[in-house]
């Protein structure tokens, strides 16, 4: 198993303004957006893959089961018939407004909710605060250490030796300044360490304008000392996710560097007219930025992976394809197959698309 993401599975219904009539019944939540992250990357037979878990309730749609058997992850369905799946409502109103709220009882995923496959995976996605964080991942190395003292297969036995990369994604309602310094007392465990620019603030108690040059400046020395902060030889590397701005990605002892979103709004050697090309063209192509950074961390997984040796720049720009192909609709992108059978999503090729990537951004 190359990926597992203990995120959850939620089915959205998704509100705007007057006339426009809700979305209902599409597929959601960080579970979702981060496996798909990482199922671009790893088509069949491969995308076997790829792990993620999904609560079922008595209510859940055919259709969405239909389309998730057509991915070919390995999806584990727990059954519970006696409650409804997890549900949410998304409410949009004046740009930049939205609002979010369960509109049932959700289950959290932990190390229990793994099967054995699942347990053998090189990578995990967590997405909790930071005292779930610890308990998951304590938990897991010690199902694999209990695993391995009756496990008889080989190849699986092998597997559960080997040390995971645990990537951690915070939860929103616990970023905030009183839990900094649990915070930092997890670190030491996880390799990847990546809130988006809202939930770094709200740890650090401050704000980055980054429309301005101070602001990328004090993004790097906060970044910095929050690394420095850590009381332990392991560090991990810092992947700092900023929407339309991209990623800034800080290792320790290593030069940070930052990398544009897919859709950026320029490339760095674009002429005037161009640029408001490619601006116009980002606006049209975007149409939710729901989920971009769960897939964001799926690509970057694969990324780290795929790269030898591993490359937080090669795993910094899957993850950005990753988060382009996720905001291009409400809900998942489409999977289909070119006219020389190969997969696509939204109708493109995701290789051609990280070349393309590569190739406009590869003097950064």
């Amino acid at each position: 198993m190359d990926f597992v993401t203990l995120g959850m599975f939620i089915i959205d219904e998704i509100h705007y303004q007057p006339p426009r009539k809700p979305d209902l019944d599409v597929m959601g939540g960080a579970g979702l957006y981060a496996a798909l992250g990482a199922r671009l990357f790893r088509p069949p037979p491969s995308a076997s893959r790829i792990g993620w878990v999904i609560h079922e309730g008595h209510d859940f749609p055919l259709h969405i089961k239909s389309t998730i058997d057509t991915w070919k992850t390995s999806c584990e369905f727990i059954q519970t018939p006696e409650r409804e799946t997890t549900r949410a409502r998304n409410t949009y109103g004046s740009p930049g407004f939205r609002d979010f709220e369960y509109l049932n009882e959700k289950i959290n995923l932990d190390e229990n909710s793994l099967t054995l496959t699942q347990l053998t995976s090189k990578t995990y996605h967590l997405i909790c605060s930071p005292h779930r964080c610890r308990n998951i991942i304590n938990g897991i190395l010690t199902r694999r250490k209990s695993a391995v003292e009756i496990e008889t297969d080989p190849e699986i036995k092998h597997l559960l030796t080997q040390a995971p990369v645990f990537i951690w994604e915070p939860v929103p309602a616990s970023c905030k300044p009183s839990e900094l310094r649990d915070c930092l007392d997890v670190l030491p465990l996880v390799d990847v360490f990546s809130p988006n620019l809202e939930e770094l603030c709200g740890f650090l108690g401050t704000k980055f304008d980054l429309n301005q040059p101070t602001g990328w400046a004090a993004l790097r020395q906060k970044s910095d000392e929050l690394l420095q902060h850590i009381l332990s030889p392991r560090s991990p590397t810092a992947v700092i996710r900023l929407g339309e701005k991209g990623c800034y990605v800080a290792q320790p002892g290593q030069q940070h560097f930052r990398l544009p979103a897919y859709y950026a709004p320029e490339a760095p050697d674009a002429g005037m007219h161009s640029r408001l090309d490619e601006k116009r063209e980002s606006a049209d192509r975007v149409v939710d930025p729901t989920g971009g950074g769960n897939a964001f961390l799926g690509g970057f997984a694969i990324g780290l992976e795929h790269s030898e040796p591993s490359s937080m720049r090669e795993a910094a720009a899957y993850g950005s394809v990753a988060a382009s192909f996720m905001i291009e609709q409400i809900g998942a992108p489409t999977l289909g197959l070119s006219p020389s059978g190969g997969e696509t999503w939204n109708g493109v090729s995701v290789q051609s698309r990280l070349e393309e990537y590569n190739k406009k951004f590869a003097g950064i």
